[in-house]
């Protein structure tokens, strides 16, 4: 089964987590990286919001997942919701693959936005295999 870990990070630790994910799978490791970078500042002010909203943002290089059976998709979570180029990313999977969400953050928790990932990748025509959430801090 071929596979893609697919991430967004924001200071690095999602980074860490995705080499480790994708090193221990033998997997394929792709940057979903945003036109439009974010900072400390503008992942508050404008990535919260966008993430509550589900929203997508345009990334500098297209990602080709088609010849993926497996696709590993992190990414920090900003307001309870994945960042919002994890949703851009939702939004390039081709139907009829098996998807694991992993999503990094340091205090929160991504508990209330589980439904909305999943009936976003669901509306995609694929199907979540596992969800769960990893403490970069403890």
């Amino acid at each position: 089964m071929k596979t893609a870990v697919v991430y967004f990070t924001l200071g690095g630790a999602t980074r860490s987590f995705a080499r480790a994910e994708a090193n221990a799978r033998g997997a394929d490791l792709l940057q979903a990286v945003p036109v439009k970078k974010y900072n400390m500042l503008t992942a508050f002010t404008r990535g919260c919001p966008a993430a509550i909203r589900q929203k997508c943002v345009p990334l500098q290089h297209s990602l080709d997942l088609s010849g993926y059976d497996r696709i590993v998709l992190m990414a920090p979570v900003w307001a309870g919701f994945p960042a919002p180029p994890f949703n851009t990313v939702v939004h390039l999977l081709p139907a009829g693959k098996e998807v694991e969400v992993l999503l990094v953050s340091a205090s929160g928790s991504s508990d209330k936005s589980h439904d909305k990932v999943r009936a976003l990748i669901a509306s995609q025509g694929c199907k979540v295999v596992a969800q769960r959430d990893i403490r970069s801090h403890q």
